[in-house]
């Protein structure tokens, strides 16, 4: 569900507008003889028909809280929907609305170590924030233009995010990336940790904007590791390069595979193509609203996604498999661990990984309808 961002991004151009220990570099061959761990499926919650306790309209984020209660995040419906450990249904937080401690467009979800929830509103231009039971706190509208796209929390007063800006001179656009330290409850970040810039044409973007889809609403993976530092990794078809920054934006090591790239089938192109495209012209006002053909990326991005996972051990998935797959990395040396796979095929299988567990559901679901699994 990403893509929704495109309407955001496009409508605003359009206007005119360390530590650790071990080497800090490391390169190593894909390695077939490491062991495998296969996820099971514990229990599924999620049906066709029903009243909305368990059904979804569409899944944007779920997490695994401290106490082992379930959280998903519905961006239709605009709310929370809270399940016990074994996944039964406890209650909805929050609701679709402008109101205190509402949602107008949830997209994601980070929890503080004290256990707070940073709930992005797009519509809110920051964060709804909520305790751990999760009840309402507060609000963070803090950026006019442009909210973050994603966040991790580095400490209960810290967190960094992912955010762009764009300047628009004559028939040019600079779109700038940015992933940023910030102390809670500021507007302006307190350091930039990476940044670089992507410069367009109006003209371009006019005739097809998938390049900028793809560079600027979901380019890179961002979390925090158990020493205080910060991994990162852009999403590429060539370079498998996970970066770990300390919060001066100093790189702490590098770990690197050698993969060759992989391209999409024909069909997964097709599938993501005809998706994306429904997809952004129902949320921007169906036949009317805006319309485009989306041209995927040919190649699968070598890393899709990164988090600590259960066993502390810091998680890479490969975009490039036909399953999910993880690479699992000690992250106190970089060395590599061991391969966790989840034996499901399927190019929009989306997977929470947490300290607290693992949840899975599909963006585009063979079945029609969502469900969300606990591994």
């Amino acid at each position: 569900m990403k893509y929704l961002k495109t309407l955001c991004v496009i409508g605003m151009l359009l206007s005119g507008c360390g530590s650790g220990n071990g080497s800090p570099e490391g390169t190593a061959a894909d390695d077939t003889t490491m062991p495998v761990d296969t996820l099971q499926v514990e229990f599924v919650i999620g049906e066709e028909l029903g009243d909305s306790t368990n059904t979804f309209s569409s899944i944007v984020a779920a997490m695994v809280l401290d106490d082992g209660r379930i959280l998903v995040q519905d961006q239709v419906e605009g709310a929370m929907k809270l399940y016990t450990p074994a996944g039964e249904y406890i209650s909805h937080i929050a609701r679709r609305g402008s109101g205190p401690g509402e949602l107008g467009m949830p997209w994601g979800m980070f929890s503080f170590p004290d256990g707070r929830i940073a709930a992005l509103d797009l519509m809110k231009q920051g964060f709804v924030i909520f305790d751990d039971s999760p009840e309402y706190l507060e609000e963070l509208a803090l950026w006019p233009q442009n909210p973050p796209f994603q966040g991790t929390a580095v400490s209960d007063s810290q967190f960094v995010a992912y955010k762009i800006s764009q300047e628009a001179a004559e028939s040019r656009i600079t779109v700038t990336r940015t992933v940023a330290l910030y102390e809670y409850g500021e507007e302006d970040w307190e350091k930039a940790l990476w940044q670089d810039s992507i410069e367009t044409t109006m003209s371009d973007l006019m005739r097809d904007p998938s390049v900028l889809i793809i560079d600027t609403l979901d380019p890179l993976s961002i979390c925090s590791g158990p020493a205080g530092n910060v991994y990162f990794s852009l999403k590429d078809g060539e370079d498998y390069t996970i970066t770990e920054l300390d919060l001066a934006g100093q790189v702490v090591r590098k770990i690197t595979l050698e993969l060759s790239p992989v391209e999409k089938t024909d069909e997964e192109i097709a599938a993501e193509s005809t998706y994306v495209t429904n997809y952004v012209a129902r949320m921007s006002g169906g036949g009317g609203g805006f319309q485009f053909e989306f041209n995927p990326d040919p190649y699968k991005d070598m890393v899709v996604d990164l988090a600590i996972g259960p066993d502390g051990n810091l998680w890479a998935r490969r975009g490039t498999r036909p399953t999910p797959f993880f690479d699992v990395y000690d992250p106190a040396t970089g060395e590599l661990l061991r391969h966790v796979v989840f034996p499901e095929e399927g190019w929009s299988w989306i997977l929470s990984v947490s300290e607290n567990g693992i949840l899975a559901w599909e963006e585009d679901p063979e079945l029609g309808y969502q469900q969300l699994y606990r591994l």
